[in-house]
């Protein structure tokens, strides 16, 4: 299960957390009045005596989510892409799935007529009795005779009726006070339209961006606002990951000033979306996921503490038993459970171990890569401190497994993994770290996939955070192996550099200082572990500036993780051979420059850096 608390609170909150785990329960309550549907002509109207959902039939929006005599939103929808082809569901076909005293399911079907998305779209919302939030799932359909077809953004938003909640949290490093609509109008634009600079109210002197809060998705339990004032909070729960793509080191945006939202296609930093060939028949459920409300007497914080309580109730009940008669959503005794034992072996590191790696089950493409997977269910879980894991509620089928861990550059995968209901038991999977040389010279880094270790690792979410680089770093950076500490020396993106009070930006470069006591009797080698790349091209020099002994174009780029404010887009490695006579006893120098590069946009961040002997 993932660690859904990351910050110390306050002794009354742990108490109160203590005492909430065995009261929250799926849909945040079981008992109350019967849950009733009414219907117009126009909507249908959900009830239970605590939440009150008016919802339109013609295109699954909703209109008014009531609570404790409070409209939650001003606005609840699902759409897809952007201009030109941005879609909503439309001309819906209405149904009654369920209808008892203890369950109401409602669907809109919506049908591919001319759109740019060949899908059929059928929204769902469930209530239940008793409970406290508001479930949804949607269904992406594309029969074999449809034509071959795409989409990259889909996802499902919450617009808040304004000024309801005034703090918003997502994780232990954001959870602040939001700017007001009043502080929102009054902020000054910038050049770039998604940040604007707030100049009153609590966050004055900052910028509000809907990326300031973008995040691993599988590293999150909840997201949502929350009213110290009304003492009400307002949370999206997913229950689940295993609908998202790409993997759980995929990130995207959460919640923001004026709402939040849940990104299906994590579109984000580099997504790939889904792609369906004409004749081939697809499918896929996204969801349930939660729409939870809850009221605390100890305010925001304590609503916050309670959501996360309740996400770890609905993970536990994942697979929903009251979600039936689904082929895209098999219930739990049609599903598996697949247990081993990852154990990690590295020559160079015996202290390495396989606690808290990632294990995970994906079904890419031939060749394909996990973080590039959108088509079907990913599943992945942590393991013990031992290297045991054991990966819940898997759909049959044939899968590859990877890992990964901290500490260790690449990873590990077995293809071929057939899960059957039930159990399956993989025995020891054992993963001999591969390195290119005999010993490390040295280091810079810790192999996690990100750039958080650097300089602003803690910071990164901040509107323009790369334009004050050239008031915190020289140019050349210059990092000495053995003096140097990368958390205060190493920035977390290298980028163009624009000296103060200048427009114009030029290559900067980094240059690393290390000793050698005699020159390798062979090829060194350099590894890059890249957490980010955009636009880069990466000019490597040994020991002479002027002469570029290779120019690396990092094989994963794209996802503009430095203008939307991440600390890591995709990953991958590359290596750089330097032979013997490049090098020389004593003080070496390897530079590395992105002198290729223009844009305001290309940047690399480096996830690790070592030099191995052989």
């Amino acid at each position: 299960m993932r660690r859904l608390f990351t910050f110390v609170l306050p002794l009354f909150l742990l108490v109160f957390n203590a005492t909430m785990a065995s009261a929250n329960v799926p849909g945040g309550g079981a008992k109350g009045p019967d849950v009733t549907l009414t219907e117009s002509s126009n909507t249908v109207v959900l009830a239970n005596g605590i939440i009150t959902a008016t919802i339109l039939k013609a295109n699954a929006r909703i209109t008014s989510f009531q609570f404790r005599g409070y409209d939650m939103l001003r606005d609840g929808y699902y759409s897809m892409d952007g201009p030109p082809h941005y879609r909503v569901p439309g001309h819906c076909t209405y149904s009654v799935k369920t209808q008892t005293p203890d369950l109401v399911d409602i669907g809109m079907k919506s049908v591919w007529s001319n759109e740019a998305q060949a899908f059929d779209i059928e929204i769902h919302y469930v209530l239940k009795r008793g409970a406290s939030g508001l479930y949804s799932y949607a269904i992406l359909d594309h029969p074999a005779n449809y034509p071959a077809t795409g989409v990259g953004e889909w996802r499902m938003v919450w617009k808040l009726s304004p000024d309801l909640m005034e703090k918003i949290y997502i994780d232990d490093l954001r959870r602040w006070m939001m700017p007001s609509s009043d502080d929102l109008r009054h902020g000054t634009p910038t050049p770039i339209k998604e940040i604007t600079k707030i100049n009153t109210g609590p966050r004055a002197g900052t910028y509000d961006c809907k990326y300031d809060f973008n995040a691993n998705y599988w590293d999150l339990g909840c997201w949502g606002h929350a009213s110290d004032v009304r003492k009400i909070g307002a949370w999206m729960v997913p229950g689940s990951h295993e609908f998202f793509n790409d993997g759980p080191t995929k990130q995207d945006l959460t919640s923001s000033s004026g709402g939040t939202l849940i990104h299906f296609g994590l579109d984000h930093y580099n997504g790939p979306g889904v792609k369906v060939a004409s004749g081939e028949s697809w499918q896929k459920i996204f969801g349930p996921f939660l729409l939870y409300c809850n009221h605390e007497s100890g305010g925001a914080d304590a609503c916050w503490a309670d959501a996360q309580v309740q996400a770890e109730a609905e993970e536990a009940a994942w697979p929903y038993a009251w979600l039936t008669d689904n082929p895209a959503y098999p219930p739990a005794n049609e599903r598996g459970n697949v247990s081993g034992l990852f154990i990690v072996r590295d020559g160079l590191k015996p202290k390495l171990t396989s606690a808290n790696a990632w294990v995970g089950l994906a079904q890419p493409d031939t060749n394909g890569n996990w973080q590039f997977e959108s088509k079907h269910y990913e599943y992945w879980s942590k393991t013990g401190r031992h290297g045991d894991f054991t990966i819940r509620n898997v759909r049959p089928g044939n899968y590859t497994l990877y890992a990964f861990t901290d500490g260790a550059v690449g990873e590990f995968s077995k293809q071929d993994v057939t899960v059957t209901t039930g159990k399956t038991k993989l025995g020891n999977l054992e993963w001999n770290v591969p390195h290119k040389g005999s010993r490390i010279a040295w280091e810079i880094g810790v192999p996690d996939r990100t750039a958080k270790e650097f300089v602003h690792g803690d910071n990164y979410f901040h509107g323009y955070v790369w334009t004050n680089f050239a008031n915190e770093f020289p140019s050349p950076l210059d990092y000495f192996i053995g003096k140097s500490d990368w958390r205060t020396d190493w920035n977390y993106a290298q980028t163009r550099y624009a000296k103060p009070g200048s427009t114009n930006a030029v290559p900067w470069k980094w240059r690393i200082h290390f000793n050698l006591d005699r020159v390798p009797a062979g090829a060194a080698t350099l590894t890059l572990a890249i957490a980010s790349a955009q636009r880069a091209r990466i000019d490597v020099c040994v020991n002479d500036d002027s002469r570029i002994l290779i120019t690396v174009t990092p094989s994963v780029q794209g996802g503009n993780a430095l203008l939307r404010e991440g600390i890591h887009a995709k990953y991958c490695v590359e290596y750089v051979s330097i032979p013997a006579e490049n090098l020389k006893t004593g003080e070496n120098i390897i530079t590395l420059g992105l002198e290729g590069t223009r844009s305001a946009d290309a940047h690399v961040m480096y996830d690790y850096l070592n030099l191995e002997l052989p």
